[in-house]
């Protein structure tokens, strides 16, 4: 549950007592900024704010203060204002949340100057949602387990560029979004889902070295871009996105114009990939990424004793970032739970297998991905399997069947694949569908299969 009370204890002091900092001094100098409140802190939450009086409160009162404090890491949030003549001020001094008066202009200027000085701070990462309610605070925590785990840059990828728009005004920001995701996909050979995303998470060391200069809303497409280019690890993950609360600040045809001439310029340069801080990734990152991008609700992990010590470090991973998920461990061999499904025998031995169920696919059958861990041979593959709902012949497999499931290197993508996976996504509304282009999009290979329903067996 999240808390909505500004006394809880997460929040110390009188709430007047905290003022935000003097625009004509340094955050870090300034009178009356608690600089306490950041030590030891893993992360800070920076909320961008120009007269968002109602959005930040809606936020604010989302934010799951309860489940910053159960992960064991300390999580700061911070607004960062551009000027508010609203009560936009009042508001973060009600939820004692510290503020720091953005001495540039534009949603770029507070972005680089809010995490420059979380940098200096010496905390290692910064998540950043957009103050006016459309972000959902539910996906900070994964996105700072990714990070931890390794990932350089979270990326959040709005469900709405997935379904029909609501009205004019939505559809032609969607045809926007999509131009500029295109574009950027197809000069990089890279998919990128949602160029222009407001929720992120980053490495403050990375963000600091791309040397981002952009103080408009192309500031995501800079970092986007940049990390590409440098070859960074980049995860992009499903969020929801919801209306927003108040007046918009983005105008289509000045900062739609402003991004395309940041991907004209970002994205044909040639890549400079920066190997040096790359390591084998964690196990537990990759079955995160897959749990976040099928919307996972449980998780059954089944090992040989050898594989024993990996199944637990996963299942605490699981526990800790999607605190709603049921993980069990069970041993080779096991009795039919409502997780299990049908796989290929493995060729030697029994390799570490973690079933993760999603919600219903766009056609009522149960999706689980399967994913087969090799340890000694760093292999994984991700079976995608869907029960149909009724009896019946077995439907065609997939568009999206790949054979083999080890991790494809993002820079290899054939010329066009990139821009035509965004292409679709957009054209292609159905759930499973989404999860497989999220997944491939992270750089895995799935193998996708499809089981019946016999009329007595309950669950397949």
């Amino acid at each position: 549950m999240n808390s909505t009370n500004p006394s809880m204890s997460h929040r110390t002091g009188d709430p007047n007592a905290v003022r935000p900092a003097v625009a004509a001094h340094d955050p870090i100098e300034a009178e009356g900024f608690d600089l306490a409140r950041f030590r030891d802190a893993v992360a800070v939450v920076i909320l961008p704010t120009l007269n968002e009086e109602q959005g930040l409160a809606r936020t604010l009162q989302d934010l799951p203060f309860d489940r910053f404090e159960l992960s064991g890491r300390k999580i700061q949030p911070l607004v960062i204002d551009g000027g508010s003549t609203d009560a936009t001020l009042e508001v973060a001094r009600t939820w004692n949340i510290p503020v720091l008066q953005q001495t540039s202009r534009g949603k770029g200027g507070a972005m680089l100057e809010a995490i420059a000085w979380v940098h200096r701070m010496g905390i290692p990462y910064a998540v950043v949602l957009d103050a006016d309610a459309t972000y959902p605070p539910d996906r900070i925590l994964p996105a700072l387990d990714l990070l931890q785990a390794g990932t350089d840059l979270v990326i959040g990828v709005r469900h709405p560029v997935w379904g029909p728009p609501k009205d004019l005004k939505d559809l032609v920001h969607r045809i926007g979004n999509l131009a500029m995701s295109y574009s950027a996909s197809i000069l990089t050979r890279r998919p990128i889902l949602d160029l222009c995303s407001g929720f992120w998470g980053v490495s403050t060391d990375r963000f600091m070295g791309l040397h981002l200069d952009n103080s408009s809303f192309a500031i995501e497409a800079e970092l986007v871009l940049k990390s590409v280019r440098q070859g960074l690890s980049i995860h992009q993950i499903a969020i929801d996105y919801h209306e927003r609360v108040g007046q918009a600040k983005l105008r289509a045809l000045r900062d739609g114009s402003r991004i395309f001439l940041t991907i004209l310029r970002e994205a044909g340069r040639p890549s400079r990939p920066d190997l040096s801080h790359h390591v084998p990734t964690p196990w537990i990152r990759d079955v995160l990424s897959i749990g976040l991008s099928i919307g996972t609700s449980g998780a059954l992990l089944e090992c040989e004793p050898s594989e024993a010590p990996e199944a637990r470090r996963i299942a605490r991973y699981l526990r800790q970032s999607l605190p709603d998920t049921r993980v069990e461990i069970s041993a080779y061999p096991s009795s039919p739970t409502p997780f299990r499904r049908p796989r290929r025998p493995a060729p030697t031995g029994h390799p570490l297998v973690v079933a993760l169920p999603s919600v219903l696919g766009i056609s009522g059958g149960l999706r689980t991905a399967t994913v087969s861990i090799r340890s000694e041979s760093r292999e994984m593959q991700i079976d995608l399997s869907r029960a149909p709902p009724v009896v019946g012949p077995v439907p065609a497999p997939s568009a999206w069947a790949r054979s083999g499931g080890t991790r494809r290197d993002p820079r290899t993508w054939p010329s066009g694949s990139a821009s035509l996976l965004v292409l679709t996504s957009r054209l292609n509304f159905a759930r499973d569908h989404q999860q497989a282009t999220l997944l491939t999009a992270n750089g895995f290979r799935v193998v996708e299969q499809v089981f019946t329903r016999s009329p007595t067996s309950g669950t397949p």
